[in-house]
């Protein structure tokens, strides 16, 4: 399969996104992917490497939620295009609708291959790129930093999501290197805090 026919038709796709959902974000995640991979030599490294880069092609955050049907075809062309074959096509796209934060209760059937794209995309929202990413999206969406009593503010979306991941990894590898990034993440807000003059329990 030509993966970098794949790679440059995200590339296009992604241009000129500022939400934290860039390529350099879909760089990462398969960058990650291939490093989660490695200790699973029977997982094919094509459909992790694909998925990883289209993963967030048909993303809600991105596109007019009435649109998907119509983007998941463009993605099934770009990936036959590629030169794969119907069942790896179907493989990658049943990847790209089951591994994000939303479907977690009912991705339980994901391949290997999924779990180690959704373990490498879980990454990507923690540590110091999470924390660069939340805040990005969260001046994309003209969220204050924190203080609303709605909980609609950027500081309110560690406690709803990103400090839940570290337990969420697939596989002992990404639970592991999860770690430091949770850690530094609870840092983080204990010195937001402590600049912010908040006392917290």
């Amino acid at each position: 399969m030509d993966i970098l026919y794949i790679e440059n038709k995200v590339k296009d796709w992604h241009r000129g996104e500022s939400s934290g959902h860039d390529f350099s974000h879909i760089e990462r995640v398969r960058n990650n992917a291939r490093k989660i991979a490695l200790h699973y030599p029977h997982a094919d490294v094509n459909v992790v490497i694909c998925a990883a880069l289209l993963h967030d092609v048909a993303d809600h955050k991105l596109i007019d939620i009435n649109s998907r049907d119509g983007v998941y075809e463009m993605m099934e062309k770009w990936i036959k295009e590629a030169g794969g074959d119907a069942i790896t096509t179907q493989h990658i796209i049943h990847i790209c609708q089951n591994i994000s934060y939303s479907t977690r209760d009912k991705n339980k059937s994901l391949s290997i291959e999924g779990q180690i794209v959704q373990d490498a995309d879980r990454l990507d929202a923690i540590g110091a790129i999470g924390i660069a990413r939340t805040f990005a999206y969260g001046g994309a969406k003209s969220r204050p930093m924190y203080g609303e009593e709605d909980g609609n503010d950027t500081i309110s979306h560690f406690y709803e999501k990103l400090l839940n991941i570290k337990e969420m990894m697939n596989t002992p590898i990404a639970h592991q290197m999860a770690r430091e990034r949770h850690l530094f993440m609870k840092e983080f807000l204990s010195r937001f805090y402590d600049e912010c003059g908040i006392k917290k329990d």
